[in-house]
Parts: structure tokens; C-alpha cells; sequence
């Protein structure tokens, strides 16, 4: 069964011709432009990196062809949180589809990196840059039946060779900024790309309020809620907490993570934690996860020169050997925060210290964790406000309360059971998304085969 044509203009309008091929060709000269004052630092990075040269190459729509016995379904992350997010989704659509050949594109090496790790058994590829006929080649070669676009993943180019195609394109777990609305607006009648697409399943009333401001059809934005509920993964880390606590805390001390740091976080962590040792005379664990592992180097020279002794997950992780009472454990590798979540006892999740907006504090909510963050938590707005309204998680607006209920948590063990308990029940709370979404989305997907019945 073919898919369905593609949509028709938002609210029935059909944008002018002529200034829409107008400015898709300006859009195209100003990243014809951007790649030109990228081009040293490309080339400096195809010449002493082959992994980079290999995920250029695939970067320009020359992605492997797929064989052509099974309809295809295109799914796209940006990067590690949005490859989570989709776990549950794309485990519940092989579950029930399994006639499909799913595809999983990332942007950022990060996201390709977990990608890889959480589906060894589909093709993993590179989202195309959204220039020339690099679109439209990847699309050619992947031949999907339907792309569907994780949050809101938005490239005009991109848009316009599916259009051609008449390839429809969905946004499942989509949201949009107040900030994101404002540029859009600025833009709409420039590149009129939301009208392409057929399908925006959104994860609360305030981003669907927004799309139908910026003229997208009502009928084609539903609240289907956040999937990434229902990807946590609740008690689903028990080997590895059962390897990991016994080696963090040999001596019964708590355990304290700091997933996802960024610059100058593990400095504020480190003080924190000293300021505890002082005011309460007890010895705490700790383990700084950053999210960028490149960084490890700098934060082992931060540990060092706080008077700590610096342990790299990479040169322990075989053998696990006993570690000093001081020892500070830098995770240094992609793709074990969850498991050090699940063998602590309080969660400081970063990029809340700091105005880069927070990271996904619900991964160390599902743990039973009491977790702690800053101020800044843009980026996880409708989770923060759930988990506070709970009373199932704790705000704080600056370094030296974050020293205080570091240090209140850390020596009041029913303190944590009770936050723990109360994340966990919110998170069970709002499950279901991915359900929603998937009938949602029926028609894009086809009919399903008679003679292929859904896996269990």
C-alpha cells in the first residue's frame, strides 16, 4: 500500500511559488557559506580521524542501501537523549510490526554512539546535512515508507525532497519552545516547512497551542504525551547495581552521582561535598559522569588538585579493584550513567548549575535516587514541574544550597526513600505515550501483513 500523499498547505493556504524557491535557494547560499567557513576544520578532521571521514561520508546522503523486501520506517534522534526517548517506541513498533525495516539516524557522534549500543541489530546511520542533494540521496537510498522525526527535528531541504517524494513525514514526541515559536514566527512565511509535514504528535497542550499559532492544521497536532516515560528504565540496571555498589561502597558510605556535568559543574561538586565532609563528618562516594567524555582529562586534573585521588572508569572498569576512601570515580565512556545511577543513593543531574538549560533527571528518578538540580531546567521544563509539584525531587537556586541539601540528604537515608518513592510514582504515572502514539500513526504505517501476526 502506498503512502499517503503528502498534506496539504497549513489552514488550507498555499504559499507563494515564487518566494518560496526564493528563499529555499537563499537557505541553501547561507549554508553553502557556513560549510565553506567550516571547511579547515573538516578537512583537519578527515585527515587524522577515520572514524570522522566515515560519518562525513554518510553525512552527504551516501548512507547504505537497504534490500527492498520490507517497507522501511525512518526514525531520527538529534542525539543521546532523544535515542532513549525513543527506546520504548521503537521496541513497541518491532514488537507489533515486525514486517517493517526500522532505521535509526542520529546528528551528533554521541547519539550515533548509543544508537549503536541500544539497537546492534538495525542499520545506525547519520542524519544527511541539510544541503544540495545530500536529502534527498539519503532518501533515495533508504527508500523509507514513512520518516518519523523525534521531537521537532525540522530542516527545510530535507522537508521539501521528501515532499518530492511524497515520502510522509511525522514528529512523534514533539515539543516547541516559547523560544522556538518566536523564531518561527519570524520565519513563517520565509519557510513554510511545517506545512510538509502530515502528522506532529506532541507531548502536552502548551506545544500543540503553539503549532496551531504558528497555522498548523488542529486536526493534524495531538497530545500524545511524553515517551519519555515510558523509555525509563525501572529496575531494568539491577546487575549493574549489584556489581557496582559493593565496589563504590565497600564501607557503607552513600553514594552520590553527578550524571551528565558539564564545565565548571564537577568543581561546584567537589566543593559540595567537601563542605558536607566539614559540617557533618561523613565520607561520601563520589562519582562525576560529564556528558561530553572528552572532557575526562580536565576533570582529573580538577580532582587532583582538590586532593582527591582520580579513578578512570576506563582503566578499572575489568577488574574493579578495591578503591581508596578518597578515590573520586571519573566516568570516562558513553553509555553508563544509568547503571551508576542504580548504585547510588543521591543523583545531581547537570547543566543546571550552569544556564545550559538541564539534562534528563528522570533516569536518576526511576533509580529511586533523590535527585538534585539547579536552576536552570529549561530544556526539561514539563518534567521539572511534574516531579517538583510531586514533592519527588529537590530545586535549588544556587551553589551554597546546593552544599545544604547535599548535605541533608546525604545523612538522612528515609529523607531519599521518600523522594525516591514519590519520582518513581510520578514516572508510572505518565506512562502510555507510546501506545498513543503508535495508533496515531497507523495510517503512515500501513496495514499489518495477514501472514505476519505481532511478535510477543
Amino acid at each position: 500500500m502506498p503512502p499517503p500523499p503528502a498534506p496539504p498547505a497549513a489552514g488550507g493556504r498555499t504559499p507563494p511559488r515564487g518566494r518560496s524557491w526564493l528563499w529555499m535557494g537563499l537557505y541553501q547560499l547561507l549554508f553553502l557559506l557556513a560549510l565553506l567557513l567550516f571547511a579547515p576544520v573538516l578537512l583537519w578532521r578527515c585527515l587524522f580521524d577515520r572514524r570522522y571521514r566515515a560519518r562525513l561520508w554518510q553525512r552527504t546522503g551516501r548512507v547504505p542501501a537497504l534490500g527492498r523486501g520490507r517497507d522501511v520506517v525512518w526514525i531520527h534522534g538529534v542525539s543521546v537523549g532523544e535515542v532513549k526517548a525513543a527506546s520504548n517506541f521503537v521496541a513497541e513498533l518491532r514488537r507489533r510490526r515486525p514486517d517493517l525495516q526500522l532505521v535509526v539516524s542520529t546528528t551528533t557522534p554521541n547519539g550515533h554512539l548509543v544508537a549503536q549500543q541500544q539497537y546492534p541489530d538495525l542499520p545506525v546511520v547519520f542524519y544527511p546535512l541539510d544541503f544540495g542533494g545530500w536529502p534527498a540521496r539519503a532518501i533515495d537510498r533508504l527508500r523509507p515508507r514513512c520518516v518519523l522525526l523525534m521531537e521537532l527535528e525540522i530542516w527545510p531541504n530535507f522537508l521539501q525532497a521528501a515532499h518530492r517524494r511524497r515520502v510522509p513525514i511525522a514528529v512523534i514526541n514533539g515539543r516547541i519552545s516559547e523560544r522556538s515559536l518566536r523564531g518561527y514566527r519570524r520565519a513563517r512565511g520565509l519557510l513554510p516547512q511545517l506545512d510538509l509535514i502530515h502528522v506532529y504528535c506532541v507531548q502536552d497542550r502548551a506545544y500543540q497551542d503553539r503549532l496551531v499559532q504558528l497555522g498548523v492544521d488542529p486536526a493534524r497536532v495531538r497530545v500524545t504525551g511524553n515517551m519519555k516515560y515510558d523509555s525509563v528504565a525501572m529496575g531494568r540496571h539491577d546487575a549493574a547495581a549489584a556489581a557496582l555498589r559493593p565496589w563504590l561502597s565497600a564501607d557503607g558510605r552513600p553514594v552520590l552521582v553527578a550524571g551528565s556535568t558539564h564545565f565548571d559543574e564537577e568543581a561546584a561538586v567537589l566543593a559540595a561535598v567537601a563542605t558536607v565532609r566539614q559540617r557533618h563528618g561523613i565520607a561520601v562516594r563520589v562519582v562525576l559522569v560529564p556528558r561530553h567524555p572528552e572532557r575526562a582529562p580536565s576533570i582529573v586534573d580538577q580532582v587532583a588538585a582538590a586532593g582527591a585521588r582520580p579513578v578512570r572508569w576506563s582503566e578499572v572498569a575489568a577488574a574493579l579493584p578495591p578503591l581508596e576512601p578518597g578515590a573520586v570515580v571519573v566516568v570516562d565512556t558513553i553509555g553508563q550513567l544509568q547503571g551508576f545511577y542504580a548504585a547510588g543513593d543521591v543523583a545531581f543531574v547537570g547543566g543546571s548549575l550552569i544556564p545550559h538549560g538541564g539534562q534528563n533527571m528522570l533516569e536518576p528518578a526511576a533509580q529511586g535516587l533523590a535527585v538534585v538540580f539547579g536552576p536552570h531546567t529549561a530544556n526539561f521544563r514539563q518534567d521539572v514541574e511534574l516531579l517538583l509539584a510531586a514533592g519527588a525531587v529537590v530545586q535549588v537556586p544556587d551553589r551554597t544550597a546546593f552544599a545544604a541539601e547535599l548535605g541533608r540528604l546525604l545523612v538522612d537515608p528515609s529523607a531519599r526513600a521518600v523522594l525516591g518513592a514519590r519520582a518513581r510514582q510520578v514516572i508510572a504515572d505518565n506512562q502510555g505515550a507510546t501506545v498513543r502514539t503508535l495508533e496515531r500513526l497507523q495510517d503512515l504505517l500501513g496495514p499489518v501483513p495477514a501472514a505476519v501476526p505481532p511478535q510477543r
